[in-house]
Parts: C-alpha cells; structure tokens; sequence
C-alpha cells in the first residue's frame, strides 16, 4: 500500500533499503539522491540528496514546490554511488492526496 501525503504538506517519504549483498549496512558514503515522476512521466522533482540513517533513505517532498502538487499517484527514483555500481532502485510509489 503506497504512502499517502496530504496536498501542500512538507514531509519525508522514508524508504527501506536491502543490500542482497550483505556488504553494507549503513548508506553513509553512497551518495543517495532521489527524484519524482508524476502520472505523465514528467519530472515533479530533480535529483535531489537524500538523508540517510543506517539502511533508510529519507526523501523530502514537498508537495508545495514548485508550485501545488496536482492530487494522484507519483513515483519515487533513488540512485547511489557505489563504485563501480551505479544503482537505480524503484519505483516507489506514493499518492498525493487533494482535497
């Protein structure tokens, strides 16, 4: 079930990641970053750093900027640095809810 943001809020969509590796075991040094495509595939946020605990990213978004976020489904990108992979995980999924 995706994660559901009201409109105009600002908040952290947090997501779990898994090494299948089992090399890491915290994200520090990966260089995570994020970006968001909305319904249309057009691009509602850049990439953008993500802040990171352990194994989570955390993604702020804020459904404000640019301008109102438009109510409906909208998809999360993450990608990292981890020589000499260059991982992309997602999507994940995420609803902004209008009133």
């Amino acid at each position: 079930m995706p994660v559901t943001l009201p409109q105009g809020t600002k908040e952290y969509v947090v997501v779990d990641v898994a090494d299948e590796l089992n090399t890491l075991v915290d994200l520090a040094g990966t260089t995570p970053q994020y970006r968001v495509l909305d319904a249309t595939d057009a691009e509602q946020l850049t990439w953008t750093a993500a802040v990171v605990t352990l194994m989570k990213a955390r993604c702020m978004i804020d459904t404000q900027l640019p301008t109102l976020w438009d109510g409906g489904a909208y998809r999360l990108y993450l990608r990292f640095t981890t020589a000499p992979e260059l991982p992309w995980l997602g999507p994940f999924e995420f609803d902004v809810e209008a009133p």
